[in-house]
């Protein structure tokens, strides 16, 4: 598998936060710390979550390099270098990077990569009642945006 991506169609979003709930359930999250948020602004429903940049401002902003981006371009943290500065936090453009508390270090979406690895999509993306998160090579997210388009 190439590069992958995670886009949201929020225009389909219904703010039923399925998606929230099942990443929370995939990387077994404590109240607090959430990858996936979708926030409630009526009559919108505005999801924030890793875009997975192709130059990462978080990447750049941490002092200790323990922030990488790996050869299918999801950015990835490790914990065992984080020194839980928060400065990927502040240069975070989405909002998306989150801080654990109990382990002290930055924590994000990993667009579950160990469920890619068993060729199986997102926790967020199958819990999507209508269908509105897309993941995978950019080529294929833009086939089903042409495709959604035609449907009207």
């Amino acid at each position: 598998m190439g590069k992958v991506s995670l886009v949201f169609f929020k225009e389909d979003c219904i703010g039923c936060h399925a998606c929230e709930v099942a990443c929370k359930q995939e990387h077994e999250l404590d109240v607090g710390p959430r990858f996936i948020k979708v926030l409630e602004r009526a009559p919108l429903y505005i999801p924030i979550y890793c875009h997975h940049c192709a130059k990462p401002p978080c990447k750049d902003a941490c002092p200790v390099e323990a922030i990488s981006r790996n050869e299918q371009g999801i950015v990835l943290i490790d914990e065992d270098l984080c020194i839980g500065c928060k400065a990927c936090a502040e240069a975070c453009p989405f909002g998306a990077m989150q801080f654990d508390d109990d382990k002290e270090v930055a924590v994000k979406c990993d667009l579950c990569i160990e469920r890619l690895k068993n060729n199986e999509q997102p926790a967020c993306s199958k819990a999507c009642p209508t269908r509105c998160i897309h993941w995978g090579d950019m080529k294929k997210i833009s086939k089903e945006i042409e495709g959604s388009l035609l449907q009207g």
